[in-house]
C-alpha cells in the first residue's frame, strides 16, 4: 500500500444505539445529544476518509446494534456508503454477533456494500487504487448468533491463494481473542499469526488493541479495533477509527484517528486540604479543566462531550460530609464548557481515606477493630486480600446468575459484576462509610 492508497478500519458502530450516561440536561448546556451518537461518529469517520482520499473502509463486525435497530440504522449507513462510493472509496464489511441478521439484510439494500464471509465462508476481495491492486482483505461473517468453533482454524485448513501480484494481505473478523471457547467465534493469537497474514484487524471487544503496534520492523500488526465511540462510560480513552498504509520496511503502519464526538475519561481527584464540603464542586471543575487541557496538549482532537468517571482520593476532616454531599448526587447537574467542549461528571466514588488512624483502630478488640483490619487488608494485593475477595465473590455469585439478570449480561456493554476491581471498590466504600458511621455515633455518645 502506498500513501495514496490508505484504508480506514471501523470497529465496533452499533448504529441504532444511543450512548447510555448523558446527562438528560445536556442539550441545554449546549451539546446537542444527537450529535454524540454513533451515527455522529460515523458520519465524522466518513468525513475523515473523503479527506484523506483511501480507498477503502473496512467494517469489522457489530455495524448495527441488532435485527431490531436495522431500520433505524439503514438512513445513516446508507448515506455513509453513498458518500465513500461517490469518491470512489470500497466499502466492505464482515457481520458480528449482533449484526448478524440485520447486516446481511441492510447489504443486499444498500448498492455498493460489501459483505465479505457470507454463510460463515471466508472471502478475499482485493482493493485497488486507481485500477492497481494494493491489498487483499480477507473476511469471514457470523452466520448465526452463536459461533463455538474457531473459524481461523478452518481458514488454516483451508488457506486463501496468496494474492497474485504479491500484495499486503489483512485478515477481518469480529471475535472472540484468546478465550478459552465462548460463544463468540472464539480465535487464539497463535493461530493468526500461523495464516502468515499482513495485519489481523478484529471487532467484538470494544477497548482498541492497537496502540503502538504501528507494523514497523516487520511485526504483524494483530488487535481490536475498539467501538467507533464510548458506548457507555466505562467506555474510556480513545475511540475512533484506524488509519491503514505501508511503512518504509514494508509492513503495515497504523494510527488511531480519536474522531469520536463523545469521551469517556477516569480521573483521580485529591480533596486533601479541603476546609469545606463546599469546596469540591470547584476543586472538581477546576480539575476537570486541567484534564482537557492535558489532551489537548497530548495533540488530540477534542471532543463534543467530555465524561468524567471521578474517583475522590485523599483524607479530610470533612470526609462524612464529602461522602454525604457524593451520595446527594449534587454533582450531576455540575458542567462545564471549555471552549467547544461540554464537561459533565457521570460518576463520582468514594476512594478518600478516613480521618482515621485505620492502624491505631485495628489494634482494638471491637467491631470497629474488626472493620478496620478488613478495611487495611482489601487495600493490599496479597493472598489474604484476594481470599476476602473470593469469601464475598461466593457469598454475591448466586444472586448474580439469578435469570432476572440475563438480558443484562447480554448487552453490548455487559461487565462482571463480581470482578476483583468491583468489588474491592463496593468492599472498601461500604466498609469506610460503616466504620465511619460508627465512629460518628461514639462522637454523638460523648456530646450527650
Amino acid at each position: 500500500m502506498s500513501d495514496g492508497a490508505l484504508i480506514l478500519a471501523i470497529g465496533d458502530v452499533h448504529l441504532g444505539t444511543a450512548c447510555s450516561g448523558l446527562p438528560g440536561e445536556i442539550k441545554s448546556w449546549g451539546a446537542d445529544p444527537s450529535e454524540l451518537t454513533p451515527a455522529a461518529a460515523l458520519r465524522r469517520a466518513v468525513d475523515f476518509a473523503i479527506e484523506r482520499g483511501v480507498a477503502a473502509v473496512l467494517f469489522a463486525g457489530d455495524v448495527v446494534d441488532g435485527d431490531n435497530a436495522r431500520f433505524e440504522a439503514m438512513a445513516p449507513l446508507e448515506e455513509s456508503v453513498r458518500r465513500l462510493l461517490d469518491r470512489e472509496i470500497e466499502v466492505m464489511a464482515v457481520a458480528g454477533n449482533h449484526d448478524f441478521e440485520a447486516l446481511p439484510r441492510l447489504a443486499a439494500l444498500i448498492d455498493g456494500f460489501t459483505l465479505l464471509g457470507k454463510g460463515g465462508k471466508w472471502e478475499p476481495v482485493t482493493v485497488a487504487k486507481a485500477g492497481i491492486p494494493r491489498a487483499q482483505v480477507v473476511g469471514w461473517s457470523f452466520g448465526d448468533q452463536y459461533v463455538r468453533q474457531s473459524p481461523v482454524a478452518m481458514l488454516l485448513n483451508q488457506p486463501m491463494q496468496a494474492p497474485s501480484p504479491p500484495v499486503p494481505r489483512i485478515g477481518l473478523l469480529h471475535g472472540d481473542l484468546d478465550a478459552s471457547g465462548g460463544p463468540y467465534a472464539p480465535i487464539r493469537q497463535t493461530e493468526l499469526n500461523d495464516t502468515g497474514y499482513d495485519a489481523w484487524l478484529l471487532g467484538h471487544i470494544h477497548k482498541p488493541s492497537l496502540e503502538g503496534l504501528s507494523g514497523s520492523g516487520g511485526s504483524r500488526p494483530c488487535g481490536y479495533l475498539g467501538s467507533l465511540v464510548g458506548l457507555d462510560s466505562s467506555e474510556t480513552g480513545p475511540h475512533g477509527p484506524w488509519l491503514l498504509k505501508g511503512s518504509d520496511d514494508g509492513g503495515i503502519g497504523l494510527e488511531q484517528i480519536p474522531l469520536a464526538p463523545l469521551r469517556w475519561e477516569r480521573m483521580k481527584v485529591d480533596i486533601t486540604g479541603i476546609e469545606h464540603v463546599e469546596d469540591v464542586p470547584d476543586r472538581l471543575l477546576d480539575a476537570s479543566q486541567q484534564h482537557l487541557r492535558k489532551l489537548e496538549q497530548m495533540g488530540q482532537p477534542l471532543p463534543r462531550a467530555l465524561g468524567l468517571r471521578v474517583r475522590l482520593t485523599g483524607s479530610s476532616s470533612f470526609y462524612e460530609a464529602i461522602r454525604k454531599w457524593v451520595a446527594t448526587d449534587r454533582w450531576r447537574s455540575m458542567n462545564r464548557t471549555v471552549n467547544d467542549t461540554v464537561i459533565f461528571f457521570n460518576r463520582i466514588v468514594d476512594a478518600m481515606e478516613l480521618h482515621l488512624d485505620l492502624e491505631h483502630i485495628a489494634s482494638g478488640d471491637d467491631p470497629a477493630a474488626l472493620l478496620a483490619r478488613r478495611l487495611l487488608l482489601l487495600g493490599r494485593d496479597d493472598d489474604r486480600a484476594r481470599e476476602l475477595l473470593g469469601r464475598a465473590r461466593a457469598r454475591l455469585d448466586e444472586y448474580t446468575r439469578q435469570d432476572s439478570w440475563f438480558p443484562l449480561r447480554e448487552r453490548h456493554d455487559a461487565a462482571d459484576p463480581l470482578s476483583d476491581e468491583v468489588l474491592r471498590d463496593l468492599l472498601l466504600r461500604s466498609g469506610k462509610a460503616a466504620l465511619s458511621e460508627m465512629f460518628s455515633g461514639r462522637e454523638a455518645g460523648d456530646r450527650r
